[in-house]
């Protein structure tokens, strides 16, 4: 957008119109009301993500874990629950949620690379992980779905995001319009 001074009035208004249907198609909802949308989606998900730490014992039956990284497996569901009740109870923002989504990712991670270590559980989780009539199969599908609705409502707040900014123009177009009126009727 050029400096508005040096457009015509039939360019303002043409400019006004085009982010007037913008905002129209977008939506009014304001950013702190989607922000507060995107982090119950986000907490949604959380809460099917950190359904591992129940899974945790089960995938040690079902994929026949040696003794060793079955202690490696639980030592890292230990760390899961800490970081889960350390900082879960004080995320009230998009804000607080990102080192507790660091943190639990990470483990999360780590977690998952020390088990894709032993060929043969790599292997078999391969193939569960498509499966969703396996333990790890609907676990990944529902956290797929869970995750479906924060891209949504990441989408959601990026539109409003950007419908805050073309009002902003809009004003800013008003506000220029209402200054060049003024000066033709002085």
């Amino acid at each position: 957008m050029g400096a508005l001074d040096e457009w015509d009035t039939t360019k303002l208004k043409q400019h006004r119109a085009i982010y007037a249907a913008q905002v129209a198609e977008d939506g009014t909802v304001p950013p702190v009301e989607m922000e507060a949308r995107l982090l119950e989606a986000l907490l949604r998900y959380d809460d099917e993500r950190v359904r591992i730490v129940e899974l945790i014992p089960q995938f040690i039956e079902l994929y026949n874990v040696g003794e060793e990284l079955a202690e490696d497996m639980m030592n890292f569901r230990s760390t899961l629950a800490g970081i889960i009740e350390e900082l879960r109870p004080n995320i009230t923002t998009l804000q607080s949620y990102k080192p507790y989504d660091f943190r639990l990712g990470v483990s999360y991670m780590v977690m998952m690379n020390t088990m894709r270590e032993n060929k043969d559980i790599r292997d078999r989780m391969q193939q569960d992980q498509e499966d969703p009539d396996t333990l790890l199969g609907g676990y990944t599908r529902d956290l797929r779905q869970h995750y479906q609705a924060v891209e949504q409502a990441r989408g959601a707040l990026e539109k409003s995001y950007q419908s805050e900014a073309l009002q902003e123009r809009i004003e800013h177009i008003d506000a220029e319009l209402a200054r060049r009126d003024q000066a033709k009727s002085s």
